[in-house]
């Protein structure tokens, strides 16, 4: 069924002009001989027609001189939405084919329009960067996410696109138990796509039950838009026996950066479709080699909404890798929202990767968020079926973490609420830091 799948999908595209499988090529040549002359010059021809095309037909762009891509301004969300309209080519051949729509982090809503080049390398992107998980086409793919009206899959199309959809508000321990049971019946190729904080719950349900690795025939585990812990990814991988990676994307945009698999960490930059520069957190000047700054992407197939040098909000550090005989930028670490980053009382930036990878020796919490509430103060909202009688020893340990003149304060709760998104968030901050 999996080479039927497969076989029939090509077979369409090829009907209709073999445009996506063009762009499949693309993609994978550019991230696969990255240092190959024609690919190189490709690269450089993207974006030099990406600039030439946003200042001619982009009302936003009309003014910029120079043709360097640092002559044009960094912008953001806010940006984009306040001038929403000058944003838009003015081309008619690039006529806008879909819209999509972001909740984003702070249940602000936010869209961009792309046109059908776009939608194609999207989905190119897809394909190639599934695969480099061990996600092919044909297999099936359990997919969370929170499914409403609007997206709701009928089950003939979920059959066809071969989805089993999981609403991420319904993963109570019965919920759990049904699938995995589902899985486990169903012996043909699957993998997993979900938010990190699904894969919590899972690894939080397992955990509590007697279980040896399980035999799913799972592929491939994909956690999208968050990062996992350290602890969820390994034990994710123990359980399923495949390795787990962190994809990094965004709705506006799509596929930035993927995780390779064999558990390095390292992020491989989609540079096949994106340009991207890390910059100071409180200005545009570039930040050295290794050093933590604003993730700022340009778009480079967009051409009917062009977004240059995008600041997306979240935090990264670019360090020198050989990946596939080619040396190249990867991520190393890639932090999450700038808003919500935390600090110590020294105002050192504090990884959320000290939280989410302590964690998981209090296995009698369900659930927890961490909130930096002003300068030296925090609070652990914690979530627990059992009375907790550790609650010195976790203020004690993050004390150490963030100084020991913190007040760190902890309250109970029957639930961490989920975003918009679907996502649950672990570590935010609600003090405005300077």
């Amino acid at each position: 069924m999996l080479n039927i799948r497969k076989t029939a999908f090509w077979l369409i595209d090829s009907l209709k002009g073999g445009t996506l499988r063009s762009h499949y090529k693309d993609v994978k040549d550019n991230l696969t001989y990255f240092e190959d002359d024609g690919n190189i010059q490709k690269r450089k021809l993207y974006q030099e027609e990406l600039l030439v095309h946003a200042r001619n037909s982009s009302p936003f762009y009309n003014d910029v001189k120079g043709n360097s891509i640092t002559d044009f301004p960094v912008i953001n969300k806010r940006i984009v939405r306040d001038k929403f309209e000058n944003f838009r080519s003015t081309s008619e051949q690039f006529k806008c084919a879909s819209t999509v729509v972001t909740s984003g982090s702070t249940g602000t809503p936010f869209s961009v329009e792309i046109d059908r080049r776009k939608q194609w390398r999207n989905t190119a992107d897809t394909i190639f960067f599934g695969e480099l998980a061990g996600f092919e086409i044909g297999h099936k793919l359990y997919l969370f996410k929170i499914w409403n009206q609007i997206n709701r899959k009928s089950w003939i199309t979920a059959f066809m696109q071969n989805i089993v959809p999981y609403d991420v508000r319904n993963l109570g321990e019965k919920d759990l138990a049904k699938m995995i049971e589902r899985m486990k019946k169903d012996r043909s190729k699957k993998a997993f796509l979900a938010y990190a904080s699904v894969y919590d719950e899972i690894v939080a349900y397992l955990s509590t039950t007697t279980y040896s690795p399980l035999d799913c025939n799972l592929q491939a585990i994909i956690a999208a838009s968050e990062s996992f812990s350290h602890v969820t990814k390994e034990k994710m991988s123990e359980i399923f026996g495949v390795g787990a990676v962190s994809r990094y994307s965004n709705v506006e945009n799509g596929i930035i950066a993927q995780q390779l698999p064999g558990g390095s960490g390292e992020f491989l930059i989609n540079e096949a479709s994106y340009f991207v520069e890390i910059l100071e957190q409180n200005s545009d000047t570039p930040v050295i080699e290794g050093k933590p700054g604003r993730i700022i992407i340009t778009d480079l197939f967009n051409y009917r909404m062009p977004l240059i040098r995008y600041d997306t909000g979240d935090i990264g550090i670019l360090e020198s890798r050989e990946i596939f005989g080619a040396t190249r930028q990867v991520f190393t670490s890639i932090e999450g929202r700038r808003m919500d980053l935390i600090y110590d009382t020294a105002g050192f930036l504090v990884s959320s990767y000290v939280i989410t990878n302590n964690m998981w020796k209090y296995m009698e919490i369900k659930q927890y968020q961490f909130i930096q509430t002003s300068e030296k103060e925090y609070l652990f909202k914690l979530n627990t079926d059992m009375p907790f009688d550790r609650e010195r020893e976790i203020i004690s340990e993050f004390t150490n973490y963030f100084g020991q003149d913190s007040t760190i304060s902890v309250e109970y709760v029957s639930e961490i609420p989920l975003l918009a998104s679907g996502k649950r968030k672990k570590v935010m901050n609600s003090w405005k830091n300077p």
